[in-house]
């Protein structure tokens, strides 16, 4: 794949509710980078998994759990207000079909998503394919799409209320109501400072975000109503930033400080990645009972 292949949408797919894996997203990444304007309405296009682990560093491939990602975006549901007031609810693909021994999904849009990828005009939002798909939790993948939206701006401050960030990203049921994170503390470290970290050590942008909080009657701590976001490009330098790995080994994969540190000191970075990929498309799959210690053993330490 060559690099810096950008991917285009309308601001409505950016800042719609839907939920989604990391893996799905991808597929959905390599799909958006073969849209094109002239396409017939009914243009199939097709994705090699061995090309999507290859981004991911992978050798390994898990079919089924490529077979599961596809079945839900069949099925997802997306939905938001578009310019003129109207609420959409529709699905992202209309049919998923694998090719036998060739490895190869063709997937199909649904009619009514595919004008947000094709129709581009006045509000849209460029992404960097690699980048996005670099980053690991759904949620980095889902605030940097929203952060590219204002790269290219002038001004690069822009805010969301906390409640249509958490609508954005699913964690607010739409059904029942029911908030996954309803402590500022616990959106704030498992949402907004992992993907700070993923993406400002991963990709062409860094950001800071700062809390706005409201009134409260009386006395206790004044809730967090808003957030407001500063866009920056990334300052690359030749030093690696390992802090995003780190995290991932720790909190994600469950390892002590000093197993983080002696994978980092014996292996590179790019064997780490690889190995991390095939571990979360095993758990995926329900192949691993403990991430952590089947972690470990992976890499060899004790």
């Amino acid at each position: 794949m060559k690099k810096q292949i950008e991917l285009y949408q309308d601001n409505f797919i950016t800042e719609a509710r839907y939920e989604m894996t990391e893996t799905e997203r991808n597929i959905m990444y390599m799909v958006i980078s073969q849209v094109r304007p002239d396409d017939p309405l009914n243009k199939i296009y097709q994705v090699s998994i061995k090309e999507i682990a290859s981004v991911m560093g992978s050798e390994e491939i898990y079919y089924d759990a490529y077979k599961k990602a596809t079945a839900k975006i069949v099925t997802r549901l997306v939905e938001g207000y578009l310019p003129n007031g109207d609420f959409l609810q529709t699905t992202f693909a209309a049919s998923a079909t694998y090719k036998k021994g060739t490895g190869i999904i063709e997937i199909e849009l649904s009619r009514k998503i595919r004008p947000f990828y094709v129709e581009l005009k006045e509000k849209f939002t460029k992404i960097q394919l690699q980048a996005a798909m670099m980053l690991q939790s759904i949620h980095a993948k889902r605030i940097y799409e929203l952060l590219c939206m204002y790269k290219n701006m002038k001004n690069k401050t822009f805010s969301r209320s906390v409640v249509e960030l958490k609508s954005m990203l699913a964690i607010i049921d739409a059904k029942t109501g029911k908030d996954k994170y309803p402590k500022w503390t616990h959106f704030n470290r498992e949402v907004l400072e992992i993907a700070m970290r993923e993406i400002n050590g991963n990709t062409d942008l860094t950001f800071t975000y700062t809390p706005v909080y409201g009134e409260k009657a009386g006395r206790g701590r004044k809730p967090v109503e808003r957030v407001v976001f500063e866009v920056a490009y990334a300052s690359k330098s030749s030093a690696i930033d390992v802090t995003p790995i780190m995290d991932r080994l720790i909190n994600r994969f469950k390892l002590r400080q000093d197993q983080a540190e002696e994978i980092l000191e014996s292996f590179t970075i790019e064997r780490i990645n690889k190995t991390l990929y095939d571990i979360e498309v095993r758990a995926a799959n329900n192949e691993i009972k403990n991430i952590g210690s089947y972690t470990a053993k992976t890499f060899g330490v004790n």
